[in-house]
Parts: C-alpha cells; structure tokens; sequence
C-alpha cells in the first residue's frame, strides 16, 4: 500500500494566529480548512492511506484530520526530522510521498508522473527550472535508511539525506510554473493562491 504524508510539525508561525492548515477556503456551496483541502486532493490522486504528522500547536489540527490516522511528534524542538521519523515509525509502504503542510498538491497528472519517475529510483521530485519543489516521493529503501539514521546525526535533515544519494538515483518530472506552486507562507502567497484555485 503507498502512503501520503501531510507534514505539519512545525510552529506555522509566519501563517499568522490561525495555523496553516486550519486556513479558511470558500467554495459555492460549502467553507473547508486547507487541511480538508490537501487531504481531498491527495485522495484524488489515488491515495487512500494518508497519514498526519503533527509536532507544535496540533490541538485543533488533530480535531479536523477526522478518520485519518495521525501521528504526533512529542519533541518538535528536535526540528523538522523527529517529526519525518515519527510519522515514519512502525509502517511499510509500496513507497511515501511527502507533502508539507504549506505546500499544494499537485494535479493527478503531476503525481502520476512522480509514481513513474520513482521506478527504479530512491526518490522522485517535481522540478521547476532546475529547482527541484513539492512534493517528495519516497522509495522503501529510502524510507529504511530515514528511519534508521540517528536523530542526533549531523546529516539528520531530510535535504542532507537527499544529498547523500547520486544524481541518478533521483527520478524527476520536469513541471510548468502553473503545475507546481511553492510553498505558501506568508498571508500575500496565500491571498494569491487562492484566487487560482
């Protein structure tokens, strides 16, 4: 079974008072959370096991993620990977993709390329003008390798793992400006994004 996980351990602090994920969209006939959004979009895409990683103010988080399984990192001080491990910890996966909780999730043609480009590979990425973005798939064997490397390792970081592995055992998908959107931090990114979807 693949699995999709919404990565949002962090404070969210540039997002303002209200957290990222719990940001307001408006459609016709209903008013949904970003959270809500991310998680119809990746069931769009084919993912029927998605998972929650929480770190720093999850309360109300936790309160909207409904029938998805959630993972909760106790010590987010440890910065960006505990949150990746602990989401991480005690599953198998055909392969993990990782979706920031500030970051869009591609159209079901983006992903569907990303699950091509992952054959034969350890990761694979969407790429942007030689910038590689959002989201990140991950192979079993990649997965092993996060899971097993110590916490207090200097290359525990996700971008020093990716790093570590050649060129070529990354798959990429070269992507449109309007295919693939960076991360969506600040209030004036958001306002903008919301006016294309």
């Amino acid at each position: 079974m693949s699995t999709a996980i919404i990565l949002a351990g962090g404070r969210s602090s540039r997002s303002g008072r209200i957290h990222k994920g719990l940001r307001q969209l408006n459609a016709t006939d209903r008013s949904y959370s970003w959270l809500e959004h991310q998680v119809e979009q990746l069931r769009n895409a084919g993912y029927s096991r998605i998972i929650i990683a929480t770190g720093y103010r999850s309360r109300r988080l936790i309160a909207k993620v409904g029938s998805l399984k959630q993972m909760h990192n106790p010590t987010p001080e440890q910065g960006p990977f505990s949150t990746l491990k602990a989401a991480l910890r005690g599953f198998q996966s055909g392969h993990t993709l990782l979706v920031p909780i500030d970051t869009p999730v591609p159209k079901p043609g983006v992903m569907h390329k990303l699950r091509c480009a992952l054959h034969g590979k350890l990761a694979a990425k969407p790429c942007h003008q030689g910038r590689g973005a959002h989201p990140l798939l991950l192979s079993q064997d990649l997965v092993r390798k996060i899971r097993s490397t110590d916490i207090g390792r200097t290359d525990a970081r996700l971008d020093k793992q990716l790093h570590q592995l050649e060129y070529t055992e990354i798959g990429t998908v070269e992507v449109t400006a309007t295919e693939i959107h960076r991360n969506l931090n600040t209030e004036l990114e958001w306002r903008k994004y919301k006016r294309l979807i």
